[in-house]
Parts: C-alpha cells; sequence; structure tokens
C-alpha cells in the first residue's frame, strides 16, 4: 500500500536580515546540536550515487539507520535533506527550511515531509516532529540573546564539556598585558566557557570577526596572542582548491608537504601559500577538551563559497533559482572540469537557458557562449539537466576564493606573527609559491623596532633590518605604499616598492621572501633619493596616492632594463634630499 507524504511545517517572522538568518540556520551541524539532536555515525559515501550511510539512536536507546543524500540548497532562500530509513515505520524523510524577506526582517519557514512506511507511521511520524519546533525556537533563542547583548549571540547546547577556569585566566591575563583590546578578550572568554564543541575547534578568525562585528586583523591578532600564551593550538589547513574543504593539516610550516592529495576531486596538488594553506585555530586541551566530531556533515556552510547546489538524479531536469550577480562557475563534485557563467543583458528572446551534463562536462546554448563563459540574460530562467545515467551533484560557486580565509600568504606577512612565532619557519630546501606581494627595499637609518611598528600598523611585516636596510612585506599593496609614506613621515629613506609572485623559503633561520619581485624592488630602490618612493609606473595605476609629488625618469641602475620609465612619489610636505643611494646588503 502507498503511503502519501505527511507534512509538518511552522513559520515564523524575525526582526532578521535575510542574510543573517541563513548564516545561523545553515549552519545545520551546530544547528542539530543546539536543539538536542543525537550525534550520527557517517560512512563514506559508497558508490557514485553520492548516498551515505547514517547511524544514529533515538533517545539513545532505538538503534536508526538511513540513506542520506546530498543537501539541495540556494543561498539565502532555502535548503532539503531526503533520508530513507532501511527499516521501521517511516520510509523518507524531506526536511529543511525556506527564507523570504518580510520588510526588514524575514520570514522562517521549517518543514518536514514524512512518508509511512506502513499504517503504524501513519502516527509514529508525530515523534520527528522536533527538529522543525527546534528551528523555530533556535531562532527565539538566538533574538534573546541578541537583545542583552551578547556578542555571541547563536545558541549553544546546554550542556559542554568542563573548563580550567584558572589557566584560562591566566592566559586571558597574559593577553591584556600583550594590549590585546579588552572587547576581544572578553568575547574570547565567553567563547571558551560557553561555546560548544564546533566553535571551538578549526576557528577562522576573519569568519568568527565577521560574527563579531570586529576588525579582521585584530581578531587575528587576538587568536596569535591567544595561541602563543596557550590558550588556542595553531595548526596549517592543506585546502583543496577544488572542493575547498581541508584535505590534511600540519602543526608547523616546517611539516608542510609539497604535495596533498584529495580523495573527493581525485587530484593531487601542489601546495602554495595563497589559497592551499590556511591557518586555524582549535583550543588548547589543558584550557578545555572539545571533541572535533561531525553531526551535519552536508552542512552548506561547510562550503560559503557554493551558492546553490542540487542532486539531479539520472536524466533529471530541474530549475535553480539562482540570479547571477557575478560570476560563478558550475562543476560536478569530484570532477575538476567546470562552465564559467557570466550576467549579461536582459534578452527579450531568452527567458530560460539550459545547461546539460553529458560526458563528463556541462554544456549550454552555443549561442549564449562569449570567450568560453556562458552568458546568462538577466531574468532569464537557469536549468540544469543531468543527460547522464547516473545522478550528479551540481555545485554553483564563487570563482573567488573567499575572503574569510587566514592565508598562510596573509599570516606570514604580519609582524605580530613574525614577533610571537619566529621558530615558524619552514623546512631546510623547502619553498612555496606567494601569487602576490607588495615588497618594499629600503635604504637609510631606520630602527628595526620603529620599523617594525609602522609595517605593522599597516598589516604588514619587517622581513629583515640591520638600522641601515630593510625589507617589508605585505599582502596588499595599498598597505605597503601606506607603509612607506609612514616612513618616510618619520624618516628619510630611499625606498622602492613593487608588487608580484614570489617564493618563501627559510634564509638563516628566517622566513624569508625570494624571487624577481624582491629583485625589482631592491634596483627600485637604488634608483631612490632619500625621502622618496621608487615604482613602477603600472603599480602607481593600482594606487590613489594623494598629497605626494609624481616624477617620471628613466631607469639607470642594475637589473632594471635601460630606460624604462619610472616614477618617484614624493611627499608633498617633504623636501627631496640629497642623493642618499647608500651601500646595500647582499641580500638578494
Amino acid at each position: 500500500m502507498k503511503h502519501e507524504p505527511i507534512r509538518f511545517e511552522q513559520q515564523r517572522t524575525y526582526p532578521i536580515a535575510l542574510a543573517e538568518a541563513w548564516r545561523i540556520l545553515a549552519d545545520t551541524d551546530h544547528l542539530n546540536r543546539a536543539i538536542g539532536l543525537p550525534k550520527p555515525n557517517f560512512a563514506p559515501a559508497a558508490d557514485e550515487s553520492l548516498l551515505r550511510e547514517v547511524r544514529t539512536r533515538r533517545l539513545l536507546i532505538v538503534p536508526v539507520r538511513w540513506q542520506e543524500f546530498p543537501f539541495d540548497w540556494v543561498r539565502d532562500r532555502r535548503y532539503l535533506v531526503r533520508r530513507e530509513f532501511d527499516s521501521g515505520p517511516i520510509a523518507c524523510v524531506e526536511g529543511g527550511i525556506e527564507l523570504a524577506p518580510a520588510g526588514d526582517g524575514v520570514v522562517v519557514k521549517a518543514f518536514a515531509d514524512f512518508t509511512p512506511a506502513n499504517l503504524m507511521g501513519r502516527l509514529a511520524w508525530r515523534v520527528g516532529r522536533a527538529p522543525v519546533s527546534g528551528v523555530l525556537e533556535f531562532c527565539d533563542r538566538y533574538l534573546q540573546r541578541r537583545d542583552e547583548g551578547n556578542p555571541d549571540p547563536v545558541p549553544v547546547p546546554a550542556r559542554r564539556t568542563p573548563v580550567d577556569a584558572e589557566s584560562l585566566e591566566g592566559g586571558l591575563a597574559t593577553l591584556r598585558r600583550d594590549n590585546v583590546r579588552p572587547r576581544l578578550v572578553e568575547a574570547l572568554r565567553q567563547r571558551v566557557l560557553e561555546g560548544s564543541d564546533d566553535q571551538l575547534v578549526r576557528v577562522r578568525p576573519f569568519a568568527l570577526a565577521d560574527v563579531w562585528g570586529a576588525d579582521r586583523h585584530e581578531v587575528l591578532r587576538l587568536f596569535l596572542h591567544a595561541a602563543r600564551a596557550g590558550l588556542f593550538d595553531l595548526r596549517w589547513e592543506l585546502m583543496c582548491p577544488n572542493c575547498r574543504i581541508p584535505k590534511a593539516e600540519a602543526g608547523h610550516l616546517s611539516q608542510l608537504p609539497q604535495i596533498f592529495h584529495c580523495d573527493t576531486c581525485g587530484i593531487s596538488y601542489a601546495v602554495d601559500f595563497d589559497e592551499r594553506v590556511e591557518l586555524r585555530f582549535s583550543v588548547h586541551p589543558d584550557i578545555r577538551v572539545a571533541v572535533d566530531e561531525i553531526y551535519c556533515i552536508g552542512s552548506p556552510v561547510r562550503t560559503p563559497h557554493i551558492v546553490a547546489q542540487q542532486y539531479l538524479r539520472p536524466h533529471e531536469e530541474r530549475s535553480v533559482e539562482v540570479e547571477l550577480v557575478e560570476p560563478l562557475r558550475l562543476r560536478t563534485v569530484g570532477a575538476t572540469t567546470h562552465l564559467d557563467l557570466g550576467p549579461a543583458p536582459p534578452d527579450a528572446r531568452v527567458d530560460e537557458v539550459t545547461i546539460t551534463y553529458a560526458s563528463g562536462r556541462w554544456v549550454g546554448p552555443h549561442s549564449l557562449m562569449q570567450d568560453e563563459c556562458l552568458a546568462v540574460p538577466a531574468g532569464a530562467r537557469l536549468m540544469l539537466h543531468n543527460q547522464t545515467d547516473g545522478p550528479v551533484l551540481a555545485v554553483l560557486e564563487e570563482a573567488a576564493w573567499t575572503d574569510q580565509a587566514t592565508t598562510a600568504a596573509e599570516v606570514t606577512a604580519l609582524q605580530d606573527f613574525r614577533d610571537l612565532f619566529d621558530a615558524e619557519t619552514l623546512a631546510p630546501d623547502e619553498q612555496f609559491a606567494v601569487g602576490s606581494l607588495a615588497v618594499l627595499v629600503g635604504s637609510g637609518e631606520i630602527s628595526s623596532e620603529r620599523a617594525k611598528r609602522l609595517a605593522a600598523a599597516h598589516n604588514g611585516t619587517v622581513v629583515k633590518s640591520d638600522g641601515r636596510a630593510l625589507l617589508c612585506a605585505f599582502r596588499r599593496l595599498d598597505d605597503a605604499f601606506a607603509a612607506a609614506l609612514a616612513i618616510q613621515g618619520e624618516a628619510s629613506l630611499g625606498l622602492g616598492l613593487h608588487e608580484g609572485p614570489v617564493l618563501a623559503a627559510t634564509v638563516d633561520d628566517r622566513l624569508d621572501y625570494l624571487g624577481d619581485t624582491v629583485d625589482i624592488a631592491a634596483s627600485l630602490r637604488s634608483e631612490s633619493r632619500s625621502g622618496d618612493i621608487v615604482l613602477l609606473p603600472e603599480t602607481l595605476a593600482q594606487l590613489t596616492p594623494e598629497g605626494v609629488e609624481l616624477e617620471t625618469f628613466a631607469a639607470s641602475a642594475r637589473g632594471l632594463e635601460p630606460g624604462r620609465e619610472l616614477v618617484r612619489v614624493t611627499p608633498a610636505r617633504s623636501a627631496q634630499g640629497t642623493d642618499g643611494r647608500e651601500a646595500f646588503p647582499n641580500w638578494f
């Protein structure tokens, strides 16, 4: 006898921004902990169906086993997960949430569709309603905590592992002596005392800064000092550049491998500092034992770069409610090939765009292809069609790497990291690529402490300094330029500035940078007079300098093409000094 699904749903309007509601509710791993669901055991995906066998115990007694499908979701709109049970009164459950804007707030609808397996299931489905009610109760608690001024209003489970309060307070006292911002110290204290385990392992400082409404670099500085004080451990996560999920980790930079493998994508990757090595923090076990467990393996926020994910059965076609406002790429999980999609003006002739998956790749209408990119007209409905005999998991994802990642390239170019973890160097003879770094080379009298202070104030670091010569590094060019102006405001150096790829390596027991970018910056420095900054015109074009005087001239220094045009930047308030081309150490 076939039984029709029984729907249970609840909805409520909340004074919460749509994106905020998605952030807290799409973290289903944390949500499941907070509303008291039992921890399941996930088996690896057994075959190309992408289904996982999951086991848990209802009321901690009755064993329950099901096949779990991958989540379907569209960011800021909805998510859905399907579970097919091996036995019992319920054959299948599909549950999830739907979000809809309502003025300045959001309507949250939580639902579950229960398909009974037998007559008993016509009554037994009622015991499964708790997760639906739990979602709205979670939102209620979030609002209450937010209205109370809690810096971390996301609800947490009532039970948590104990904290060594004495060790915690001792570490926090160290942070206060290090002049870490008191508000952040208190927020960290609360998170260690009250947070759930998942909030204390693999912490991304930039993502947490966004939750706290704090400056990202200040929160990163908080965690660096917390690690130095023994409150947290730092770990270098190896990130697959295709699926963007951690695949391995290292406790120290010296333990990084040259190559790592992603089993999901079936490809090995060379390690680089730009995207494939990310710094995360976990609470130290002497402070609190936080277990790194998974309560929901398909949580949408595990892959925040994915705008939409759709599980397509063989020969299924489905509409995806995504309006392209930025370039995206469409790929199949487990594959490395992808199709670039870009927004295009409305086209009255195109109201629907169908993209078909066949022979291992996605193909769109040839008439809409522009330079290997599928131009999707605004307002056109996007359809995905799986033409194969097997299921596929399609994802529409942002092309750019997330800015919430604290990459090795970012961290190693910060003064706080170098001061606190000067022993963090690469293994001898190892070199790792950094795709882009701004390098500032200087000559003239400036103390190392002053240089460090000025570099740190602009999110950079002094790589080496001997009082007469200087090498600084910055992740962003505008920070490097601002630091150069600040240096010239307190000293009078010859400075050369250049941006480009470098190699990170250990030189003289210190993390250093090598390559043409450093050499060019040194050559530009040799063209400098005291009190100015020399750079290439194409570098200047990326900046918006104010309060400076500009002079173009032809290169004459070794290492630069003879006659190549250069730009001399002099702060307008400073008179140009005499030619100060001093001898420079043989660092390069």
